[in-house]
């Protein structure tokens, strides 16, 4: 029975972790001089740890002791509630221990606005946690968000498993103090186009799940809250720059920057030259004059007096600066910058610097050889080069020589991808370096393309990990010596530091690449080649021969959050050994607040579907799955869960002292307006869905005026709290203008 024993090989583990965390916190207690309060929290927790601990062992024991005689039921229900107060276990373990009420979150410069580069840093031992701390660790992540000036917060989310708009990972690296630091630009990274923002808000994870996570404290209290991180801003009037990439147009010889000229053409009745003051071939102009905020207007570029763009764009006008970023025709080109190491080229006598040079030829220059390289110190040589996106082969020369190129006499070529973003590719000439072992990687890709996740003419592979900082733009291809659908490439892995771990990633997407959301690396350990060895690496994408757990991502609540509907926790399986799903384990609990804290079971819910029923009205649902293959060993994986958002009356149930309360417009366009006889402690709006939009906290006001301009046109029901306990819900509509 694979199951009983992969249960028992778990629940002796999870035995001996309770059994020492037990220890761990009484020796808080008993040990540290701590402050009244706290030891009395302290023990509080201690006794809850050990309630909950006894009835895990009790449930686990049952099945372990006699697991052929019990039915398939009992044996699942024994195991949700054992897992179940494992999981409170690890919260309220997690909880015991108390940080310092103290600032965690610093700001360089302090006074940075959402436009401006800023570096972030936080400090993990002055942060309030809900599960486990993100001390020490090699990395973090943050999930974050940004509040408007009107109120709206976590408002433009970017997930800490995605990346930002403008490709920049979620990922915090050490500054060598215990503390994290990530430095951007908020308004790229979020998306923002003008918007004023007031706070970033923020919570920080290990950068796979929750199981460590970083928050604030509530103020006055010992409890957790999101970071929202003040920024400097002006409530300005509208003005949008606009800014348009001519470097196509010039490499191809369609426009002469000496003698023709770039014009804007507003709303087909306002037309102004603009200008490259830069000299970089972006030409500009900013309009503050004849725009309004909401309105959206028509405009194009403009080469001299008749030549306009093939397309007709749109802007929307918002409050404050709007930075638009445009190609001609909406046709990139991409930058490579190639840095090349020739210092064991000099080594070997093959490169004297002081009489010769290297270049790059390739099909992006028809194999004639660009400007000599340039010496940026040591013997390192570099070249930025415009390219189109998209499949570019190359070899590098001495010289301007094939004869003396790198890989000659019909070597193979280099190959990369190309894309509109600037890119820098690190090579050694000739791939010569005594200090490396190389290593072949092949994957297989064709379930993939089957599947349609992979497309050969539009997408592309790579490879990130621990020997090039988890990216680097190494890419994979199909080659002429590999099987139709395998895709390959060399790396040089240093001969000092040979064991590496990695993923292969679809378009260098972290939500696209193999075992997905804290799913497993792949490892190997490069072996020594001056005796003939061949490191070659082959794999199938997604799949690993290397025994791992089952998991589950993506998972969520669907269905309308309503007393009386059924909801459905969804997610998608994934066994890195290709074991197909068998009868993976559900369980649903009540939540009594947002952040799944304080949860009760609910007896005899353990499927995928739930009938909502009225004792979970006002609350929240939490939904639980034990993910199991059908086959293989591990078959079984780890409890994992997501929570819903607050769940909705059913009609005709009536709602807590409701207040009066009123709000206009009805159907609304942009913005409505909220007033209510008593003060409004907390707002919410959620879609037809039940998923929530809008959550403002602290209003303490009796009025309100909300921004919709960004909502779809639907139905969304408004729910609201005062400071009298009073609980209400309101139909809202909204339409398209």
């Amino acid at each position: 029975m694979p199951f009983s024993r992969n249960l028992r090989r778990h629940t002796f583990t999870y035995l001996r972790f309770f059994r020492q965390r037990i220890e761990v916190i009484a020796n808080e207690l008993f040990i540290k001089k701590l402050q009244q309060k706290t030891a009395i929290k302290l023990a509080f927790r201690l006794t809850i740890i050990y309630l909950c601990y006894c009835d895990f062992q009790k449930n686990f024991k049952t099945i372990h002791q006699n697991p052929t005689a019990m039915k398939p039921r009992a044996i699942t229900k024994r195991a949700t509630k054992a897992f179940f107060h494992l999981i409170l276990m690890l919260s309220v373990i997690s909880s015991a221990v108390y940080a310092q009420m103290s600032a965690a979150i610093t700001i360089v410069p302090p006074d940075a606005t959402a436009y401006e580069e800023m570096t972030l840093i936080f400090d993990p031992a002055l942060a309030c946690f809900q599960n486990g701390s993100l001390a020490g660790l090699p990395s973090i992540a943050i999930h974050s968000g940004v509040t408007f000036i009107s109120g709206e917060t976590w408002q433009n989310v970017i997930n800490f498993n995605a990346n930002g708009v403008n490709g920049q990972p979620t990922t915090l690296y050490p500054t060598g103090d215990g503390r994290y630091s990530i430095t951007y630009i908020p308004a790229d990274f979020y998306g923002l186009t003008g918007q004023v923002v007031t706070h970033i808000c923020a919570v920080f994870n290990n950068g796979t799940n929750w199981n460590q996570d970083g928050r604030d404290f509530l103020p006055g209290s010992w409890n957790c809250m999101d970071f929202f991180i003040p920024l400097n801003f002006e409530n300005t009037l509208p003005e949008i720059h606009f800014n348009v990439n001519m470097t196509k147009m010039i490499a191809e010889e369609n426009f002469d920057p000496i003698n023709d000229l770039v014009y804007l053409s507003f709303n087909q009745t306002f037309i102004t030259q603009m200008t490259d003051d830069n000299q970089n071939a972006i030409y500009t102009v900013m309009l503050d004059e004849g725009i309004d905020v909401g309105q959206t207007y028509p405009y194009q570029y403009r080469i001299n007096d008749n030549l306009y763009e093939a397309i007709t764009r749109e802007i929307t006008v918002v409050a404050g600066a709007q930075n638009l970023s445009d190609w001609w025709n909406d046709e990139a080109l991409g930058a490579i910058t190639f840095v090349l190491d020739m210092n064991y080229q000099v080594s070997l006598g093959n490169f004297n610097p002081l009489y010769d040079f290297v270049d790059v030829a390739g099909t992006f220059n028809e194999w004639q050889g660009s400007e000599p390289m340039q010496e940026t110190g040591d013997n390192i040589y570099s070249v930025t080069l415009i390219v189109d996106p998209g499949l570019i082969e190359y070899k590098f020369r001495i010289n301007g020589n094939w004869a003396s190129s790198e890989f000659p006499d019909g070597g193979p070529n280099r190959m990369t991808w190309a894309l509109t973003d600037p890119i820098t590719l690190y090579h050694f000439y000739d791939d010569y370096n005594p200090d490396t072992w190389p290593v072949f990687f092949e994957v297989d890709m064709n379930s993939e393309i089957l599947e349609g996740n992979f497309n050969p003419a539009t997408d592309y592979l790579d490879i990130a990990g621990s020997m090039n900082g988890w990216g680097n733009h190494t890419i994979l291809f199909d080659r002429d010596w590999t099987a139709v659908g395998v895709y390959t490439n060399k790396l040089l892995i240093d001969k000092y530091d040979p064991f590496i771990q990695f993923k292969f990633r679809i378009n260098s997407n972290w939500e696209t690449s193999e075992f997905p959301y804290g799913g497993p690396n792949r490892v190997m350990t490069a072996q020594d080649t001056t005796g003939g060895l061949v490191n070659l690496y082959t794999c199938i994408y997604n799949i690993t021969d290397i025994p791992y757990p089952p998991y589950v991502y993506n998972l969520y609540i669907d269905g309308m959050l309503r007393v009386g509907q059924e909801v459905t926790g969804q997610y998608t399986f994934l066994d890195p050994n290709a074991d197909p799903e068998g009868e993976s384990l559900y369980q649903w609990f009540i939540s009594e607040d947002p952040d799944g804290i304080n949860i009760t079971i609910i007896e005899d819910a353990e499927s995928r579907d739930y009938l909502i029923q009225p004792e979970a009205y006002g609350k929240y649902l939490l939904f639980m799955i034990l993910p199991v293959s059908a086959t293989g060993d591990p078959s079984t994986g780890y409890p994992q869960t997501t929570i819903s958002g607050l769940v909705e009356g059913e009609i005709g149930i009536p709602e807590v002292n409701v207040p009066a309360i009123k709000f206009y417009p009805n159907p609304a366009t942009d913005q409505i307006n909220v007033s209510s006889t008593e003060i409004l402690t907390r707002v919410e709006i959620f879609d037809i869905m039940g998923k929530k939009t809008v959550s403002l906290r602290e209003i303490n006001s009796k009025f309100l005026k909300l921004n919709l301009s960004h909502f779809d046109p639907g139905i969304y029901f408004l729910r609201y709290f005062d400071n009298e306990g009073g609980i209400g819900t309101l139909k809202l509509i909204k339409v398209s203008k």
